[in-house]
């Protein structure tokens, strides 16, 4: 009889584990759970921009909506680039989750790879009709690039946000995919935005650390040091506990700024939230997000 109340309570407790409920995500007024995770949350007077790809979003219903809001809340950049957002409805939900905030989705409806922008109302000035999308018909660009026009109210910065989510993987097919869009993306900014400040950046799904073409499709940017900088350049060759998609690891979230910003860039992070959140992973992405602090120029 021993034996057999043993043999019972064994099963209980692995009955009880294997029905483990996730933990409720926290309420978006709740922001206190990511502050030891974000050292360096958005301040006046500074512009603080953030890319950011929230995996099919969102990654497991309402409840995802109300941690990323939680997290996006905690951070208070002044403006957010997102990739990978599925549901405009949901997108919509997690606006209103944001008090303070607009929102712009995506110009075309692209399944789960929709990207779309989040800023601060009382920072950024945003014009809706300054949004467009650019080389919607190129095969090198799955989910064409994003544009916008901004103007930071604190800092009287003006850029051009260009918000990309370029083709993934692995294989010749894809690697060159991503080095002919980085070329159309600088011939476009070399030709057509040349007097602008701009910056590209979100998920350009490949590393900028090699020296060789086959292994960097961004060679083109990095051997143009006078006019183009990876601001997260020394994220990329630091600790990969700091990288952008820790599960591989490596670091393929970017953020490049041209010249007219060089004298405006004061710091580059990744946000690293898991720590404080264990269900990161569960409900908001497996991408970091990554960020730039920008100041008036002296």
């Amino acid at each position: 009889m021993k034996d057999l109340r043993i043999l019972i309570y064994i099963l209980f407790i692995l009955f009880a584990g294997a029905c483990r409920q996730v933990p409720e995500p926290p309420s978006p007024g709740e922001s206190d759970i990511f502050v030891p995770c974000i050292p360096y949350p958005g301040t006046v007077p500074g512009l603080d921009i953030v890319t950011f790809n929230i995996e099919t979003f969102p990654l497991n219903g309402y409840s995802s909506v109300i941690a990323v809001a939680s997290l996006l809340n905690t951070i208070g950049a002044d403006i957010y680039a997102l990739q990978e957002v599925a549901s405009e409805a949901s997108f919509n939900q997690l606006i209103s989750l944001m008090p303070g905030y607009e929102g712009l989705f995506y110009l075309i409806n692209n399944a789960d790879w929709n990207l779309a922008y989040i800023w601060k109302t009382s920072e950024i000035s945003l014009p809706r009709s300054s949004a467009r999308l650019l080389f919607s018909g190129s095969e090198y660009f799955p989910r064409p690039p994003f544009e916008v026009s901004i103007s930071h109210n604190q800092t009287g910065i003006d850029l051009i946000l260009i918000n990309n989510h370029l083709k993934c993987c692995g294989g010749n097919e894809n690697e060159t995919s991503r080095r002919m869009a980085s070329l159309m993306l600088k011939d476009y900014i070399d030709n057509d935005r040349a007097d602008d400040a701009v910056i590209i950046l979100g998920d350009l799904n490949d590393e900028i650390t090699g020296s060789e073409a086959d292994e960097n499709p961004f060679l083109n940017f990095i051997s143009d040091p006078e006019n183009y900088l990876f601001a997260d350049m020394e994220i990329a060759t630091g600790s990969q506990l700091w990288w952008s998609y820790p599960s591989w690891p490596s670091h393929i979230d970017h953020i490049l700024i041209s010249d007219e910003l060089f004298s405006s860039l004061d710091t580059a992070m990744v946000y690293k939230a898991a720590p404080c959140y264990p269900e990161y992973s569960y409900y908001i992405s497996d991408h970091r997000p990554v960020g730039i602090k920008l100041v008036a120029a002296d």
